[in-house]
């Protein structure tokens, strides 16, 4: 009776020691929800060549310093403008042109639509009048020199710079090029008048609204405009106009609905502004461009995630079938600070078809063993992106937590 009674004992401790294990198998959940991203079916919107067709699966990870600062958070980029430029003709500039300046360094880039030898400027074609007092200029770089510097530049541009007075520049060029379209450009690179341009967000995800911000500055200072702009596609069509609206510290923002407007690949989109306004009794002109990035919404993650065989396996719904790659960075607790740091770069990449798909991401312990980084751990930053047309569609910098797992 003893020895059943005490074999009683130790199946139940067997059995409770199973159940304890079974609770305590690692498992993988996101940080926030993924589920938000509405999947629209591309297929006939795409106009772009696709560019990987491998369906071969490919899955590795790569260390990285425990050591390194990473920042998750992509800054948008600023553009900041003291520059302008106007559209012309050959007819016209013969006439002469008003160009607004606002004194100091001012140089102007004369570049004719055409390539045609005959239409090739000389410095000695051109005068120049400020306030109506005639100017001196010397040739700031003519064409040959415009075009070593690997700029898209005419064969035929030249580029002029004067001393100027705050006012107008009157633009003449005594030559005969009739009807030929020209754009004419001017940088004041020492001027106070500054153009502040960006978008809220370096990446949108697919069927946000894109937010756009700008300020006229002068000295730091807000001062009022008139502003136009637009948004354009990778491919240079426009998605719509901005309508600015004033905000309380003087600066402007516009909104753009994207939704709808999202087969497109390979290539960032952009935002264009132009600004006239008054100021102390002269015209200042300005115009600014910045670009983002905009997810292609084919595929998005859905909530469905397990471990398997100590790796992560990651529900992906998918729109439009393609290569799709999903990757992160496996990051551990430092036993002595209790901060995250980064571990892996772990990726995996593999054809899916349209409908419920997943990719699984491995996790390389003996990478975790090398890092004497301990749990709890995470993938931070997770991207899910298009290969077969070289585009983004979807992040979440919050990422996945791997719970139990030793």
């Amino acid at each position: 009776m003893q020895i059943n009674k005490t074999n009683k004992i130790i199946s139940v401790i067997l059995a409770c020691s199973v159940i304890g294990t079974a609770m305590a198998a690692p498992k993988a959940q996101w940080a926030t929800t993924v589920t938000n991203n509405k999947i629209t079916l591309l297929s006939k919107n795409i106009d772009s060549p696709r560019i990987n067709n491998n369906r071969e699966a490919v899955s590795f990870s790569y260390k990285l310093d425990s050591q390194e600062k990473l920042n998750f958070n992509n800054q948008p980029f600023v553009e900041n403008s003291r520059q302008y430029w106007l559209d012309s003709s050959g007819n016209k500039l013969l006439k002469g042109i008003q160009l607004p300046v606002t004194g100091g360094d001012t140089i102007i880039r004369i570049s004719p639509l055409s390539n045609e030898k005959a239409l090739q400027l000389k410095a000695s074609d051109i005068h120049i009048k400020n306030n109506g007092m005639d100017k001196s200029i010397r040739v700031f770089a003519d064409s040959q020199q415009l075009k070593a510097t690997g700029a898209a530049f005419s064969d035929n541009s030249i580029a002029l710079k004067v001393q100027a007075q705050p006012g107008s520049l009157n633009l003449i060029v005594d030559s005969n090029t009739g009807d030929t379209p020209f754009v004419i450009h001017v940088f004041e690179p020492k001027s106070t008048y500054v153009l502040s341009l960006s978008s809220t967000k370096a990446t949108y995800n697919a069927n946000q609204t894109i937010s756009i911000t700008t300020d006229l500055l002068s000295e730091n200072k807000n001062i009022n405009a008139s502003l136009q702009g637009y948004i354009n596609r990778p491919d240079g069509s426009v998605l719509g106009e901005l309508k600015f609206i004033q905000n309380k510290n003087g600066s402007y923002s516009a909104d753009v609905n994207a939704t709808g407007a999202l087969g497109l690949s390979q290539g960032l989109w952009e935002a264009h502004v132009f600004a006239k306004s008054q100021d102390k009794g002269i015209e200042i002109m300005r115009d600014a461009q910045t670009s983002f990035a905009v997810n292609l919404n084919t595929a998005a993650f859905d909530n469905n995630l397990k471990m398997v065989k100590g790796n992560v396996q990651i529900g992906i719904n998918v729109g439009l079938a393609g290569r799709y790659e999903v990757r992160g960075v496996l990051m551990g607790t430092d036993p002595q600070s209790k901060e995250l740091k980064p571990i892996a770069m772990t990726m995996s990449a593999n054809w899916l078809k349209t409908g419920t798909q997943s990719i699984t991401l491995p996790i390389d312990k003996s990478l975790i063993t090398e890092s004497h980084l301990i749990a709890p751990f995470t993938i931070k930053n997770v991207q899910l992106n298009n290969q077969t047309y070289f585009a983004p569609v979807q992040t979440v910098k919050a990422g996945i937590n791997i719970i139990d797992f030793k």
